[in-house]
């Protein structure tokens, strides 16, 4: 059995009266905060991504955080309209009740210039870098040379 109870901005008093009433012998009770990634949400995110932006995704992955823009425009890919999904998919998620508010967008990009420069995960040396979660999530991809995913759409957390 699988119960799941949202909780928006809980105080800590609430967190811990909530933890202490779902503990009940036997049972495995995790509290996510709603402004982290889980390896789950960064599945069914890459999940939900067009074919485009998740080879880059899968990319900057494999560059421990980040890409250079020249790299994912090898072999002519033209990154055009492939970064924008990124905050799009983000969003709609949000608004349809996939992802929590809180969720911060996993991947920016560095434009000098007008120009892309590089996509990268935020927040590296903090709790709020989300690479760990991303490589556990989208490991059995990266193994396995990487792939379209398909857009399953499985996963809701």
């Amino acid at each position: 059995m699988k119960i799941t109870i949202t909780v928006e901005d809980p105080t800590p008093e609430v967190l811990e009266k909530l933890l202490a009433l779902a503990a009940v012998p036997a049972a495995v009770v995790t509290a996510v905060p709603d402004d982290r990634w889980t390896p789950e949400r960064a599945r069914s995110y890459y999940d939900r991504l067009p074919p485009r932006a998740q080879q880059i995704l899968l990319q900057v992955i494999e560059g421990d955080g980040e890409c250079g823009a020249e790299e994912l425009k090898a072999n002519g890919r033209s990154l055009r309209g492939s970064t924008g999904a990124f905050r799009r998919v983000l969003s709609e998620g949000k608004r349809t009740g996939i992802w929590p508010e809180g969720l911060p967008v996993p991947v920016v990009s560095h434009v000098v210039g007008g120009q892309l420069k590089k996509i990268e995960m935020p927040g590296r040396g903090t709790e709020q870098y989300v690479l760990p979660e991303f490589e556990e999530g989208l490991g059995d991809l990266r193994s396995g040379g990487g792939g379209s995913g398909g857009g399953s759409g499985s996963g809701s957390d």
